[in-house]
């Protein structure tokens, strides 16, 4: 009965380990994806506030919200324009400050279709 206790306290420490170090890896994939967004804001030759100033040109619309996309492998700066109650997405390059793609965002409207049921 005594070799119970131990093998459990064992299974236990075991898996206690495997959680940890599962957490631990995850930490340190969040800290890395947000060192290369620093990285790649350190590499602009475009500021966000350029990017912004260029996305609202060019939609007509105020920014609510900023980021960096990465499709593909290929990153931009991304700022999100309201216009005419709808959200737009603008991509633009870090290097040259060019407007790639200007999306209009359908996730917001899927919000709400789903509050109307």
């Amino acid at each position: 009965m005594n070799r119970t206790k131990p093998v459990a306290l064992a299974m236990v420490s075991v898996l206690t380990m495997g959680t940890l170090a599962a957490a631990g890896a995850a930490y340190a994939k969040d800290k890395e994806l947000r060192t290369n967004e620093a990285a790649i804001m350190a590499n602009a030759k475009v500021t966000m506030a350029q990017a912004i100033a260029t996305a609202e040109q060019k939609t007509g619309g105020k920014t609510v919200g900023t980021g960096i996309e990465d499709q593909d492998g290929t990153v931009f700066l991304e700022v999100q324009v309201l216009k005419d109650n709808q959200r737009h997405s603008v991509l633009i390059d870090p290097q040259s400050g060019q407007v790639v793609k200007v999306a209009i965002d359908n996730e917001q409207d899927d919000d709400d279709e789903e509050d109307d049921d």
